[in-house]
């Protein structure tokens, strides 16, 4: 139960677009989106997200703008 239920989606950090959780490990997951990204998040570092992280939020969106922009 790495990221908990709140992290079954998340935003690809690649692409922005939807990754769904296709590993669930014990301090960290492993996530595909639909454009074939995959990754993994290590949640170990902190508390469990208390808000379902797909949608992103504008700030998220924010930031992953200024990334890419880089």
């Amino acid at each position: 139960m790495a990221g908990g239920p709140n992290a079954q989606e998340i935003m690809c950090m690649e692409c922005g677009s939807k990754a769904n959780r296709i590993v669930e490990g014990l301090e960290t997951d492993q996530y595909q989106c639909s454009a074939g990204h995959r990754f993994s998040m290590d949640w170990s570092h902190g508390d469990l997200p208390s808000t379902p992280q797909w949608p992103p939020t504008e700030e998220q969106l924010a930031l992953f703008g200024s990334i890419q922009k880089k």
